[in-house]
């Protein structure tokens, strides 16, 4: 059985991307030499073209998708409500979902719509440590506070397309079952009562547990009209998400699936459905996202993932599909060491005179945004932005000696091909947890 690879198998992965990288590139330079543009014409170019993230136009679209470059920095949550409150306010956008567990999404709706829970345990309730900041739950406080002024046909859905946990998955769907068919409830708990949050990653526990999903999934599919008769079609359909999720979570736990390719297609799938229950059962037909860069972008750069959940969306979608990316020049960020699984502070500057990152710095911006549409008359930088470079792109695991090698925080994209757009921050500093 495939196993999810470990951080070592994910460095040595990276290692022989660059040892390829480098033999490439001495190819390069021994076979011919392709003139780029001067740096000082690059930089004009973009200061040209680059506004304030306040002053950014962006375009109608199905799906809008937010990256983050890195999942500690405070700026990247802000930036996130920034984006998000530019859509709801100039383009109606009503829906926000995040990479972040389904069932636990729940808790922060029902925060949203005024229910009994606190901003710090909703954002906690999202499934993992990278949301546990003050920045999350001032963007959630921002929502409900929103929506306390709105009719109920006006107030913002939050949503989780991750299929990584168990616990709030399986809390909600039984309280459903016990309504509908206390028989499966209990024989169902019983059954999964070892698939926890705690156990998430015990590959022997999913993979006997997969067969008791299954049967769970498919009695609740083949009773959908008894079902709905005694509930509503809305908490069915939410029903069998929270079903959906246990089961593609023991799949990738205990089946030889490929861990990143399978996870990222059922994001995809998630996304779809939620845009799809949100029209159905709310009229709205537009969707703001937001995941780390490698989910959002299109092109699927991300050793090992043979298509990002970004590339999946934009097969279906198309050009209604807009995706934003982000990038800093210097960042100070919260990420799990990668030797001791320890929360700590580690800190990267980018560097090389061609890179977007550099060139923005040179702006004398705190932040900026690029929407590549707009260059596209410009001959020599949109050629540029067509080429290959380093796009920061650093999870939840990091270890300091990954700062002094390019390629172990980046991933080599085309930036115009990867995104619609880039998000710029000068300066990134860490998130503020909260307290636990």
């Amino acid at each position: 059985m495939k196993k999810r690879p470990t951080e070592s198998e994910i460095v040595m992965e990276k290692i022989v991307l660059i040892a390829a990288s480098l033999l490439l590139m001495l190819s390069v330079l021994t076979g011919f030499d392709t003139p780029a543009p001067a740096a000082s014409s690059l930089q004009s170019s973009l200061q040209k073209y680059a506004v304030p993230v306040a002053k950014m136009e962006l375009p109608a679209k199905t799906i809008i998708g937010f990256g983050e470059a890195t999942h500690g920095n405070k700026q990247f949550t802000t930036l996130k409500l920034d984006v998000f409150r530019h859509v709801v306010e100039k383009q109606s956008y009503r829906v926000f979902a995040i990479e972040g567990d389904f069932g636990g999404a729940q808790k922060v709706n029902d925060f949203l719509l005024g229910g009994h829970v606190t901003a710090n345990d909703a954002a906690k309730a999202i499934g993992f440590a990278i949301y546990n900041t003050q920045e999350m739950a001032d963007l959630l406080s921002w929502m409900r506070t929103y929506n306390e002024k709105q009719p109920a046909d006006q107030k913002i859905h939050f949503y989780g397309f991750d299929m990584q946990r168990y616990d709030h998955n399986k809390t909600r769907l039984f309280a459903y079952l016990q309504k509908v068919d206390p028989a499966l409830a209990s024989e169902s708990a019983k059954a999964l009562a070892k698939l926890t949050d705690q156990t998430v990653s015990d590959e022997k526990l999913a993979k006997e547990s997969l067969a008791s999903t299954r049967h769970m999934l498919e009695r609740i599919k083949q009773n959908k009209t008894a079902y709905i008769a005694k509930s509503s079609e809305k908490d069915y359909e939410l029903a069998v998400a929270y079903a959906e999720s246990i089961m593609q979570n023991a799949t990738l736990h205990g089946t030889n699936v490929p861990y990143g390719s399978t996870r990222d297609r059922f994001m995809a799938d998630r996304v779809n459905w939620i845009l799809a229950f949100e029209k159905k059962f709310y009229g709205r037909q537009q969707l703001f996202i937001a995941g780390h860069n490698g989910h959002i972008e299109k092109t699927s750069t991300t050793a090992g993932i043979i298509a990002s959940m970004g590339a999946h969306l934009a097969k279906t979608w198309g050009d209604q599909y807009y995706a934003i990316g982000s990038e800093f020049y210097e960042s100070s960020f919260l990420a799990k060491d990668a030797s001791t699984n320890e929360r700590k502070l580690f800190h990267v500057k980018n560097s090389g005179e061609q890179r977007l990152a550099v060139l923005f710095a040179k702006t004398g911006m705190a932040d900026g945004f690029l929407d590549f549409a707009k260059t596209r008359q410009d001959t020599a930088f949109s050629a540029y932005v067509n080429r290959a470079q380093p796009i920061s792109a650093i999870g939840d695991m990091f270890a300091s000696w990954y700062g002094s090698i390019e390629k172990m925080y980046t991933l080599q994209m085309v930036p115009a091909k990867a995104f619609d757009a880039l998000v710029f921050v000068r300066t990134a500093t860490p998130s503020v947890m909260l307290a636990e």
